[in-house]
């Protein structure tokens, strides 16, 4: 997997299953905990050895990758949500890596709160996931949400009122901004959207049928 848009793709990947997050909960108060979850072990991933790595392997990144395709592909209006919190997203993100007290300020946090659980594996993260929605929220409220103009989230008042949702809203978007920091490392950039959608497609479905042969 040495084509630079292959690594590109897994991190589109990632802000995209996190993004979808989002509107689950916006709309309905709830999320697939499973891919809710894998945001939450991918922010902890500060030193991975390879792109994967920070999803523990690309099957996990699977639903991801589908819905990166579909954005790619389509444009459907009901894509235009997640459109819109993915680029959020990577715009927010742009401005956090020039700054480097921010950084610094995160990894501090991070660091703080993964201290108080012996591993902040799946199972961990299963059983504390309350706790760790809020320790986590208060990272992007802090020091991320101030950096740039705030990502309007739509949805149902009742849902959107709940402090547990919004929680979770929030830590989605710290694991949006997770995966986009991935995505600038590996050399993405948001010219790529206009001049190298093709490649970043042929590149998910390539890594979306190695999953399917695999499995």
């Amino acid at each position: 997997m040495n084509n630079k848009y292959h690594h590109i793709a897994i991190a589109l990947a990632g802000v995209a299953q996190s993004a979808i997050l989002i509107p689950q909960l916006a709309n309905t108060g709830v999320c697939s905990n499973a891919l809710y979850e894998r945001s939450i072990k991918s922010v902890f991933e500060t030193s991975p050895r390879t792109t994967a790595d920070v999803y523990d392997g690309l099957e996990n990144i699977k639903t991801g990758l589908q819905t990166l395709i579909q954005l790619l592909s389509s444009g459907q209006k009901e894509q235009i949500e997640i459109i819109r919190y993915l680029f959020g997203t990577l715009n927010i993100t742009s401005k956090l890596l020039k700054n480097n007290d921010a950084l610094d300020k995160i990894d501090q946090r991070l660091k703080r709160i993964a201290s108080l659980y012996p591993d902040t594996n799946i199972d961990t993260i299963n059983s504390n996931i309350e706790d760790l929605s809020y320790s986590l929220a208060g990272i992007y409220s802090d020091i991320i949400s101030p950096l740039a103009t705030k990502i309007k989230v739509i949805g149902k008042p009742e849902f959107l009122q709940n402090s547990l949702v919004q929680a979770k809203v929030r830590t989605s978007l710290l694991g949006c901004v997770r995966s986009a920091i991935l995505w600038y490392q590996v050399g993405g950039g948001r010219l790529q959207f206009l001049f190298c959608r093709k490649r970043i497609n042929n590149a998910a479905q390539q890594l979306l049928q190695d999953i399917n042969t695999t499995i």
